[in-house]
């Protein structure tokens, strides 16, 4: 190998990083400690948002992704808040399994391209696993019923992470997200992050009773990009059984504390407009509800959501 400095050795080094820039990089990086590399990620971030040009955009965009992918193989980086990076969504399942990264890169055309990471917490005989989510919405007919990989992911910003539920033995999660479509559409949604044999990932799944005719595999919300839609998950008072009164006349209802996912119900601004998303606005008085019963999520119409006191 080179002993001195020499045109030759300058030659040999440039060929090297020429040919394997990945490599070069990722070894840096395995080098530094958690911190410098957070620091390097939010200045390629502010160089993301200071960049014109939509193409510009989407390269750096794989860029952050991967730097973002080999900081998450490092030594105690399942522990590391990244509070550096306050536009990312991180979220942690209650069970530490897992954590779940995502988020957006605004394009000029108006439209969103959407990222995301998962991190599986290793036990003891196991090494970190990272998966990354591959933003394929163009790729995917019909979402509402289709159960999805890792590799074909309806992107989103994921901003609320359920409590796992139990369906026949199989552990699930419930997440809700924002999606931004366009410069007229945005959408809401519930999804479900649903774990097979051998750690492998789905997204989707058909554990929403009585919403449709046919079941989906996800909710989505889709309304104008002007207005604000409420999606959270809280608890409430629900009306488990009501008795009518004949001396007071009146109906008499038993509420039990439940959590719950509460949602504004969308409406067309106008009649006509009917199935044209873009046009959908919230109701302004009506929310609905997904209430977890009897291994699915329960879907109940009209629910007082000022949380009314327990009689």
């Amino acid at each position: 190998m080179c002993r001195s400095i020499s045109l030759k050795c300058i030659v040999i080094v440039t060929y090297i990083a020429i040919l394997f820039p990945h490599t070069l990089s990722l070894q840096a990086q395995t080098q530094q400690p958690l911190a410098a590399v957070e620091e390097e990620l939010s200045a390629l971030f502010d160089s993301i948002n200071a960049t014109a040009g939509d193409e510009e955009r989407l390269s750096l965009g794989l860029q952050y992704s991967s730097m973002l992918h080999n900081a998450l193989i490092l030594d105690g980086s399942f522990e590391h808040p990244f509070p550096l990076l306050p536009y990312l969504s991180k979220l942690t399942s209650p069970d530490e399994r897992f954590r779940i990264f995502t988020w957006n890169i605004p394009l000029h055309s108006g439209m969103n391209k959407f990222y995301g990471i998962i991190q599986l917490k290793p036990d003891k005989t196991d090494s970190l696993a990272v998966v990354d989510l591959v933003d394929q919405i163009d790729g995917i007919e019909d979402p509402d019923h289709q159960v999805l990989s890792p590799e074909k992911w309806f992107g989103a910003v994921y901003y609320k992470l359920i409590p796992h539920q139990t369906v026949h033995g199989q552990v699930f999660y419930t997440l809700l997200g924002w999606r931004g479509e366009n410069m007229l559409m945005t959408s809401r949604l519930i999804d479900v992050l649903a774990f097979l044999p051998e750690n492998e990932i789905r997204f989707g799944k058909k554990v929403f009773c009585d919403f449709a005719e046919v079941k989906p595999t996800r909710i989505l919300f889709r309304h104008s990009a002007n207005v604000t839609m409420s999606l959270r998950y809280e608890e409430q008072s629900v009306v488990i059984s009501k008795k009518w009164n004949a001396r007071r006349k009146e109906f008499i209802y038993t509420n039990e504390r439940a959590w719950m996912i509460v949602s504004d119900r969308l409406i067309p601004a106008n009649p006509q407009l009917e199935g044209q998303f873009e046009y959908y606005i919230p109701a302004g008085d009506v929310m609905d509800g997904f209430l977890f019963r009897d291994g699915c999520w329960n879907f109940i119409q009209e629910i007082d959501a000022r949380n009314p006191e327990i009689k």
